[in-house]
């Protein structure tokens, strides 16, 4: 009886295992997320950059998911459900149930490419300025339907244009080879906003010809950033899958960013405009004979940040770095037990006989410039050794050893350096040269058992020898460093520092330390005003309980190494250039 009631069951049970597997199958394929697509295929060649964002959930998910987010969110009063909202917005995207902007939120992958930079530079009777403006566009992969890409728009646009112009905006509409878009204006007429839809693809930008360029691309009609042979070859070595976020500058990117970043700062120093645009050409001209095009990415690693950046540089230029700047067999990296923590950051370079590097460098790559990118290396090496208190082939330069490290105590204050010696006496009499430039005199002051050579010169200049460094820095600071290794106070005895150096790639020859505090804590204190958690208060910030969660996060540490086709830096850090967000929070609530 039993056995028969089996064999009916039988095929009950068959049907409901078929059941079961269809409903876990269906549920696979409607849980997975749509298939990246490549955005640079709707970006155009001729863009300066982009920059991917391959999906926001995954950008909350992994923010809400640091280090940094654990010490410092309960502190501020930001509500743990934050960290659900990406997980809500995935799963509102992969299934499509919800609202059609929270689906398109969750499927999204965005792209703003930058098209042009607009720079004039003038005078006026009170001083001299210098304008520049962006040409971009927002490219959003809505993985929809064209109708609701479309609908998306038409609802969307003119309520973003009101947020930005007010309510005195002005709509006007233009057919572009069978696309519409929708120009916005507001009280100043050169200033718009332009927003259209193509198939999937939504589209904002600030100038009409931005916004064509990319239809154009996205249509086929012009050649696209996907054919870009830098970004094509490269772009595997620095982005992986799991990569949220991805950047590229092309070489016309960089060559023109090369001019703007001078100019800026040149506008700041002289009132000639004349002077102004030879800094930006001087700038630009360098770059485009060195830099074929420039690659970042970051992803959510350990608790904090995975940073990766990469300056593709022309074959000639890349391969003379490789030797000079190979890292140095004999280094042992003993000037980290004198590097104090509490410093804004430091740089330490383990390259052989790097007092002649400079020499070394421009003899490699002068054959591979022409004559303007050579005198301005030259002067570039003239100053690096006057920092070093060296003269070109000066006989002192072969008692400095293989390790040279800059700090920085404060922002905007004076560097100290920390040179190795393999010959104390060798040195001595450059250093005293140091110390009596300009007529300056020298006198002996002890601290403990460190002898310090201070100087009369008016920037506070001194020098002494600690184990098998020398020290050019004030006195203030050789104090420091002079105390940082009996104090227990040093980089080296940082246990969130060490354990990344230790993990160092053995091709590395430059290492960077920032304790990323700052960035950390403006990131943090923007969201909790965003979110109204707290009043979003500096203040905060200086409480006890702030300043120990501040100090517990990952301080940035970066290696950088020289390869034969470029300049590669690895960055781990608590939240990396996600800091930024601070930035764009702060210009929205202005």
């Amino acid at each position: 009886m039993k056995f028969s009631n089996l064999l009916t069951r039988k095929p009950v049970i068959i049907a409901c295992a078929g059941l079961v597997v269809a409903l876990a199958a269906g549920a696979y394929f409607m849980m997975r997320r749509p298939p990246r697509v490549q955005m640079e295929k709707y970006i155009p060649g001729s863009a300066l950059a982009f920059i991917e964002v391959a999906n926001l959930t995954d950008v909350v998910d992994g923010i809400t998911g640091t280090n940094a987010w654990s010490e410092l969110a309960p502190l501020l009063g930001l509500s743990s459900q934050l960290r659900q909202i990406g997980a809500g917005l995935d799963l509102i995207g992969r299934t499509g149930l919800g609202p059609e902007e929270a689906v398109v939120a969750g499927r999204a992958q965005y792209a703003f490419a930058l098209t042009g930079i607009e720079t004039e530079t003038g005078e006026t009777d009170e001083t001299t300025y210098l304008h520049f403006r962006l040409r971009f566009a927002l490219v959003v992969e809505t993985h929809s339907a064209p109708e609701s890409a479309a609908r998306l728009v038409r609802a969307r646009a003119l309520i973003l244009a009101q947020r930005i112009y007010g309510e005195a905006t002005r709509q006007e509409t233009e057919n572009y080879l069978g696309t519409e878009l929708l120009i916005f204006r507001g009280p100043q007429p050169e200033r718009q906003m332009v927003a259209a839809a193509a198939g999937s693809v939504v589209l904002i930008s600030n100038h009409t010809e931005a916004i064509k360029s990319c239809l154009d691309a996205i249509n086929h009609r012009t050649a696209t950033l996907a054919e870009n042979a830098t970004l094509q070859k490269h772009r595997p070595q620095v982005s992986g899958d799991q990569s949220p976020l991805f950047a590229f500058v092309t070489q016309a990117g960089i060559e023109t960013l090369s001019r703007v970043g001078p100019a800026i700062v040149a506008s700041r120093l002289t009132n000639d405009p004349d002077s102004i645009s030879a800094t930006a050409n001087l700038f630009g001209h360098l770059s485009k004979q060195a830099a074929a095009g420039f690659l970042y990415s970051s992803e959510f690693d350990a608790g904090g940040v995975m940073e990766k950046y990469l300056t593709v540089l022309q074959p000639d230029v890349a391969g003379a770095l490789v030797e000079p700047m190979k890292p140095a067999p004999s280094a042992s990296s003993e000037s980290l037990k004198l590097v104090p923590m509490a410093i804004e950051d430091f740089t330490l370079l383990s390259v052989p006989e790097p007092a002649d590097l400079p020499e070394r460098v421009l003899k490699q790559l002068s054959p591979r410039v022409d004559i303007v990118a050579g005198v301005a290396l030259r002067e570039f090496v003239l100053n690096f050794q006057k920092q070093l208190g060296l003269a070109p082939s000066d006989p002192a330069n072969k008692a400095v050893g293989d390790e040279v490290t800059l700090i920085r105590f404060v922002e905007g204050g004076p560097m100290a350096m920390l040179v190795r010696v393999k010959d104390r006496a060798g040195i001595l009499p450059a250093v005293e040269q140091y110390l009596k430039q300009e007529g300056a005199t020298i006198s002996l002051a002890q601290h403990n058992a460190t002898e310090i050579i201070l100087s009369s010169n008016e920037d506070g200049r001194a020098a002494a020898f600690i184990d098998n460094y020398l020290v050019l820095a004030t006195r203030d600071q050789i104090v420091k460093i002079a105390d940082a290794e009996s104090s227990g106070k040093a980089i080296a005895d940082d246990e969130r520092f060490t354990q990344v150096f230790r993990e160092r790639p053995a091709a590395a020859s430059i290492i960077s330390y920032r304790p990323e505090v700052k960035e950390v804590g403006e990131m943090m204190l923007a969201l909790s005003r965003l979110t109204r958690a707290s009043d979003g208060s500096r203040e905060l910030l200086e409480q006890d309980r702030f300043r120990a969660a501040l100090n517990r996060v990952h301080p940035s540490v970066s290696f950088t190494e020289f390869r034969d086709y470029g300049i590669y830096t690895e960055t781990r850090s608590a939240i990396g250039n996600y800091s930024l967000i601070a930035s764009f929070i702060a210009g929205e609530e202005e």
